[in-house]
């Protein structure tokens, strides 16, 4: 049996979405993906390699390994790593032609230190997030100090970063985007280069927010496909995106099919019930190898038929296919496919486990198999791997 199912991503369907993307930003703003967690489950090596092939220059990560890992696989695009909590291998970053994101003066201190060289940066800008970043005050400061103090540290760009979910907040991050507009308008006074600035990513894309000051925008998970529904009252201000699932499918296949005599109790201690004689079947599909989560009222489609998955273990799940009498060992198991006719699109899985979308999607590891199908090149290709390179191989 396989171990953890296969997940089949379609290329075509991400340089589809970069098009659409590109289209959206008239083509003038420069377009940094954000690869991170994995390319959002996709598998960054791939996703990487087939994003440099149709011209993007810059990738973004958010940990060490993937940006090492990506140097070690042959990405030569630029790869800027967003802020990390906890000691950083400058020197190692740096001769792998990482670019690091700053968010203090010290730390660009230590950078210098470290590194002993000229290397460039980008400052991360907290506009109201929270999360990481200086303060739109403190920004302007921190680079007077740079600029005055540490020859060998070339302030290259800054980014900030506005999500939001909801039409109310869009006033609200239009005030925080302005806001930044003017700390990086007194940047540009005092650095006198060019800078590359970056405050829209998938949600700011979507709604053509005004960004002023901004030549790039850093698409997550729009890149993917994933585009929640617009509210109702929002299609005065945005139009459906139109974006693709690059996750086309995830399937595995059934064995170990045995019959439940009627009335028996089986299960995690004999907790089911078998009402009538009932025919079980297991995937290598579990909570720790697969997008599946420990919770009842998941369900499968075997030959057409929607079934539900009744126990969910480490690496296994049990599927009730009584009603399917037509299923036997080595029968296909959708978990979800963007295809209608399976019914399990990623927003429904995604309702079924009380997930967002985006958490299924990054629970896709890598001990599942991954396809990649698609235009990459001229003729549709076929890509096959078992994992993503890590920072120590």
């Amino acid at each position: 049996m396989q171990d953890g199912g296969t997940a089949v991503f379609d290329l075509g369907a991400l340089q589809y979405n970069l098009k659409l993307i590109r289209q959206a930003v008239n083509g003038n703003q420069e377009i940094m993906a954000c690869v991170k967690a994995n390319a959002y489950g996709h598998g960054s090596e791939t996703v990487a390699r087939c994003l440099e092939n149709q011209g993007v220059q810059w990738l973004s990560v958010g940990t060490v390994a993937e940006a090492i890992g990506l140097r070690r696989s042959g990405i030569t695009s630029r790869i800027l790593l967003f802020p990390v909590v906890g000691e950083r291998p400058n020197k190692l970053l740096c001769d792998a032609g990482i670019t690091i994101s700053i968010q203090s003066y010290p730390e660009a201190e230590v950078l210098a230190r470290d590194v002993g060289a000229s290397t460039s940066v980008f400052l991360k800008v907290d506009s109201g997030m929270g999360r990481f970043g200086a303060s739109t005050t403190d920004a302007v400061q921190i680079v007077r100090q740079i600029v005055s103090k540490l020859p060998s540290i070339r302030l290259e760009g800054l980014f900030t970063h506005l999500p939001f979910f909801d039409l109310k907040d869009i006033p609200w991050v239009q005030a925080q985007l302005l806001e930044f507009g003017r700390c990086v308008a007194s940047i540009r006074g005092i650095v006198k280069a060019p800078l590359l600035v970056q405050a829209l990513a998938s949600s700011g894309i979507i709604f053509r927010l005004d960004a002023p000051g901004t030549n790039a925008v850093c698409p997550g998970q729009l890149l993917y496909g994933l585009e929640a529904p617009l509210p109702v009252g929002a299609l005065d201000k945005a139009t459906p995106f139109g974006s693709r699932p690059v996750l086309k499918e995830i399937s595995s296949v059934l064995g170990a099919i045995r019959e439940i005599p009627p009335d028996t109790r089986y299960g995690f201690g004999g907790a089911l019930v078998a009402r009538r004689k009932t025919r079980l079947g297991v995937i290598p599909m579990g909570f720790s190898n697969s997008l599946l989560v420990s919770r009842d009222g998941q369900v499968a489609n075997v030959l057409g038929c929607i079934v539900p998955i009744v126990a969910i273990s480490l690496e296994q799940a049990v599927l009730d296919i009584t009603d399917v009498p037509g299923a036997n060992d080595g029968c296909p198991v959708i978990l979800l496919s963007r295809d209608p006719a399976y019914r399990l699109p990623l927003h429904e899985v995604a309702r079924l486990q009380q997930r967002l979308p985006v958490e299924v999607l990054v629970s896709v590891t890598s001990r599942c198999n991954r396809s990649y199908v698609g235009t990459d090149a001229a003729p549709a290709t076929t890509y096959t791997t078992t994992g993503t390179t890590s920072l120590g191989s």
